[in-house]
């Protein structure tokens, strides 16, 4: 999928493609978080009913549903091949009648802020139709399976009967139509999950929220009467008496209350071992009981420990979110976006944090991080270069601990520089990813340290 940004913030204008691993690097205040809170809020509210009615008055695409949809009624099944220029012309036209409305008050409610801070930014979808999606499909409750195909030039759009019912032409119209659009964007099946900057303080106090949330709605019920609650605008006095938030952050706060509920759910991806790797980085793990969460160490005998969250280190409760997301909610239908994945660790757990995210990619996750880290990035570089055959590579793997599933596919990745109102697309290849945002500071503190030095050692011998 690729993106554009306008007038977001310190962004000016702005191109995203996303890989299955994408990374935004940059220094403080160039947009980074900007651009991942707008991306989580496209994917999260898309909605096309307003380009659904547009696209919908095309007379070639009524004339593709009505007449599958009649030979369905008929025969139980059909077939019919779409040009996929119809298709082309289709998506670009939903595509410019959903993302204008998204901007405006839609990108306001997503920051929780004023819809004129963001009047004149815009969010577009701005890809093609892929040449090599999956298929969509879709089965209905009276017996039938719609599946869309994608070949080189041209759309197979097929309708069978699973058990050899027929019905009326209405009902198959009504589940075509609804695969058509799907099918337009069939990359749109991707759910975002976000793990916000503020995630640290999220599970600390959470529950102050509510208390604060609860004050307000006993305050409502305590109006004396009717014609109060009628003038006193409910909604203006909550807005007044509790704070606003991003819709990332919101949605962090409502995730981490969910977690007790969670404990009956079984992640798609819990056979990856990805829970294992997360106890490695942070030598414990995670137990929801009752309404709270405990974190006990891996440790044995005297050292082992087991301690409420809140009493534990911010590393390990900015963790949790992403250990119960692993464990409980993980699919491969997933766009996981965490805000500088390296905060609050320290530069060994930022290089077991980078494998971790490759483990991520290959266990079928979409992933995109914001990050400071220059240990996080160079420990992807070794990542992607152990990706290529060379002498002795077997016997360097086994030197430093890399296992073959460490290594990533260059072609997989694509990597941003935040600067200058914009975003910098980074050259990625069997090397790794070129950061020259973290490579000319490093050569400069060092070229610093290697002038003190040596003049010290020079008066030193005078």
């Amino acid at each position: 999928m690729k993106f554009r940004f306008k007038n977001l913030g310190p962004i000016r204008e702005a191109d995203l493609e996303l890989g299955d691993l994408t990374i935004i690097a940059g220094r403080n205040n160039t947009g980074k978080t900007y651009l991942a809170y707008a991306l989580y809020g496209f994917l999260k509210r898309w909605n096309w009913s307003s380009g659904a009615v547009y696209v919908l008055r095309d007379q070639d695409i009524l004339r593709v549903v009505r007449t599958l949809a009649s030979e369905a009624a008929d025969k139980g099944h059909a077939r019919t091949v779409v040009d996929r220029h119809l298709f082309d012309k289709q998506r670009s036209a939903l595509a410019e009648s959903v993302t204008p409305p998204f901007a405006g008050s839609e990108l306001a409610n997503v920051f929780g802020s004023r819809a004129d801070d963001f009047g004149n930014a815009m969010v577009e979808l701005t890809s093609a139709l892929p040449k090599d999606a999956p298929p969509v499909e879709a089965r209905s409750w009276f017996g039938h399976r719609y599946r869309v195909e994608y070949e080189k030039d041209r759309i197979v759009m097929s309708v069978d009967a699973l058990d050899r019912q027929l019905v009326e032409i209405d009902k198959h119209i009504a589940v075509l139509e609804d695969v058509y659009f799907r099918s337009l964007f069939p990359e749109f099946v991707i759910d975002p999950f976000v793990l916000s900057s503020e995630r640290f303080g999220i599970s600390l106090f959470y529950r102050e929220l509510d208390f604060t949330k609860n004050k307000v709605i006993d305050l409502l019920r305590q109006m004396s009467n009717e014609s109060d609650r009628v003038q006193s605008d409910a909604f203006f006095l909550i807005d007044k008496a509790t704070s606003r938030y991003a819709l990332p952050i919101k949605e962090n706060i409502d995730y981490t209350r969910s977690i007790p509920d969670l404990r009956g759910q079984k992640s798609e991806l819990s056979k990856h071992g990805l829970l294992a790797h997360l106890r490695r980085l942070t030598n414990a793990y995670y137990k929801s009981s009752g309404d709270s969460v405990e974190l006990t160490s891996t440790a044995r005998g005297a050292r082992r420990f087991n301690i409420p969250l809140y009493m534990a280190s911010s590393s390990a409760r900015g963790l949790s979110d992403l250990y119960f997301f692993l464990q409980h909610v993980a699919g491969p239908n997933h766009l996981l976006i965490i805000d500088e994945p390296e905060s609050h660790l320290d530069t060994h757990n930022q290089i077991l944090m980078a494998r971790l995210l490759v483990r991520c990619v290959h266990a079928g996750l979409k992933v995109l991080i914001t990050t400071h880290s220059d240990y996080l990035v160079k420990e992807l570089n070794n990542l992607i270069m152990i990706s290529r055959n060379f002498d002795g590579k077997e016997d360097l793997l086994k030197e430093f601990k890399y296992d073959p599933e460490d290594a990533l596919d260059p072609g997989r990745v694509r990597s941003y520089v935040a600067e200058q109102g914009g975003l910098t697309a980074c050259k990625v290849d069997h090397y790794g990813m070129e950061m020259p945002n973290f490579d000319g500071t490093i050569d400069d503190i060092n070229r610093v340290t290697n002038e003190i030095s040596s003049r010290i050692f020079e008066t030193e011998e005078v």
